[in-house]
C-alpha cells in the first residue's frame, strides 16, 4: 500500500463511524405486547470478561475500574456524532414486538487497545451473548456500522491488512450476528474490499 493510500485510509478511519439506519433510535417505552431495552439500560448493562477485565456491570457506560486490571471497558463511541454518541443499534433480535439492542464495546489494558466486540441484549437488560471480532479476523478490529433488521445484528468493521499500521486498518469486513434462543453466533462473514 502506498503512503498516500495509507494516509487516506487513516483519514477515513479517523473521521469516524457511519450512522446506521433508523435502528439507532432509542425506544423510550416498551412497544405494546413486547419488551424493550433502552439506552439507559445499556449504560448499566452487564458485560462479560473483556481484555483481561473481570465481568461486571457498566456505570454510565463504563465498567468501574478494577484494582487488578488497568485500562477501560466501555460502550464504544462514534467520532463526530454527538447526537448519537454510542455504537449501538435497536431492533428485534428475539422476535415479536420486542426491541432488543446490539452494543459495541471498546476496551484496553493499560494503553493497549483491543478488538471491539459486539454484545446483544434483550430487556432487563439481559445479555444474550456476543462476538469478539478479534476472534474472526485476528487484528485490532474497529466497528464502522451496526444495524438490526430481519432478526439479525448486521456489523461492518475494519481489520488490519499485513502491511497496515495498527492505527489504520484497511480491510472492510461484514457479518451478521444471530441469537438462536441459546447462543449468539456470527455468520455470513465476508470481505467487502
Amino acid at each position: 500500500m502506498s503512503r498516500t493510500t495509507a494516509a487516506a485510509v487513516c483519514l477515513i478511519f479517523s473521521v469516524g463511524f457511519t450512522a446506521p439506519a433508523a435502528s439507532t433510535a432509542d425506544p423510550s417505552s416498551p412497544p405494546p405486547g413486547g419488551s424493550s431495552v433502552t439506552l439507559a439500560d445499556l449504560l448499566s448493562a452487564p458485560v462479560p470478561a473483556l481484555c483481561q477485565h473481570d465481568p461486571g456491570n457498566l456505570v454510565n457506560g463504563i465498567l468501574p475500574q478494577q484494582d487488578s486490571h488497568r485500562g477501560p471497558v466501555m460502550i464504544a463511541k462514534r467520532s463526530g456524532q454527538p447526537e448519537t454518541p454510542y455504537k449501538i443499534a435497536f431492533g428485534s433480535l428475539t422476535g415479536g414486538d420486542n426491541v432488543d439492542a446490539a452494543m459495541v464495546t471498546d476496551c484496553g489494558a493499560g494503553g493497549v487497545p483491543w478488538s471491539e466486540t459486539v454484545q446483544l441484549y434483550t430487556a432487563g437488560p439481559t445479555r444474550l451473548g456476543g462476538v469478539d471480532l478479534g476472534d474472526i479476523t485476528h487484528s485490532r478490529e474497529v466497528v464502522t456500522d451496526l444495524s438490526i433488521s430481519d432478526g439479525l445484528a448486521h456489523v461492518t468493521w475494519l481489520a488490519n491488512a499485513p502491511g497496515d499500521a495498527e492505527c489504520c486498518p484497511s480491510i472492510a469486513m461484514a457479518g451478521d450476528l444471530r441469537w438462536d434462543g441459546l447462543t449468539v453466533s456470527i455468520q455470513n462473514v465476508r470481505r467487502l474490499n
